[in-house]
């Protein structure tokens, strides 16, 4: 295994957890919106029932407890940064792209390119399993050619995804799609159960 293909595969790694970051930071901000919607029209609902409601003080103060659920969920996304970590992250594997190049040249001194290559990779967050498993499991999917019966990879690729790294990325992304569901059908299901499971 080559240092090349080292630096290689982590810029691609590094790209996959950018788009993680920007993906995230895109569904809390559509979440927000979605909770604070909620939020607004069930007081209008409630405000409008007036006293004809079975049961206003319940449904009232869960629809508080909802608000406060959204000014702190808010204040935590904040507090995740998404889109500044995406963007430094984007400034890793930009200058890896360049680091790459470097490592190409047969005269390279390895050594100043690796002390370079961690100094890289200190300017941010590391990326994930996940993100490794899929930038291998795309570069697998979409390189072009046959695979080598020996290895079992693509030409041009030094690894290639496993049962394990498929079986992997189908659960996280199962979970992410799970939770997502859940929590965007949160608000639906609290004026379910305040309006007819009374």
């Amino acid at each position: 295994m080559a240092f090349s293909d080292n630096v290689w595969w982590t810029r691609k790694a590094r790209i996959q957890a950018e788009k993680r970051l920007l993906s995230n930071a895109f569904q809390s901000q559509i979440l927000l919106l979605w909770y604070s919607f909620s939020g607004v029209a069930s007081a209008i609902y409630y405000l409008s029932l007036g006293e004809s409601s079975v049961n206003p003080e319940l449904s009232g103060i869960a629809w508080v407890v909802f608000s406060v659920l959204v000014l702190c969920i808010s204040g935590f996304i904040n507090g995740l940064s998404f889109k500044e970590r995406a963007g430094l992250i984007k400034e890793c594997y930009e200058t890896l792209n360049g680091l790459y190049h470097k490592t190409k040249d047969v005269n390279a001194n390895l050594l100043c390119l690796s002390y370079e290559y961690d100094q890289i990779l200190g300017v941010c967050e590391n990326h994930t399993d996940r993100d490794y498993y899929l930038a291998l499991c795309i570069e697998h999917v979409t390189k072009s050619g046959k695979v080598d019966a020996s290895t079992g990879c693509k030409a041009g690729l030094d690894r290639c995804p496993t049962w394990y790294h498929w079986t992997f990325l189908v659960y996280c992304y199962g979970c992410r799609w799970l939770m997502l569901l859940a929590l965007y059908f949160l608000p639906i299901l609290i004026f379910i159960v305040l309006e007819y499971l009374k």
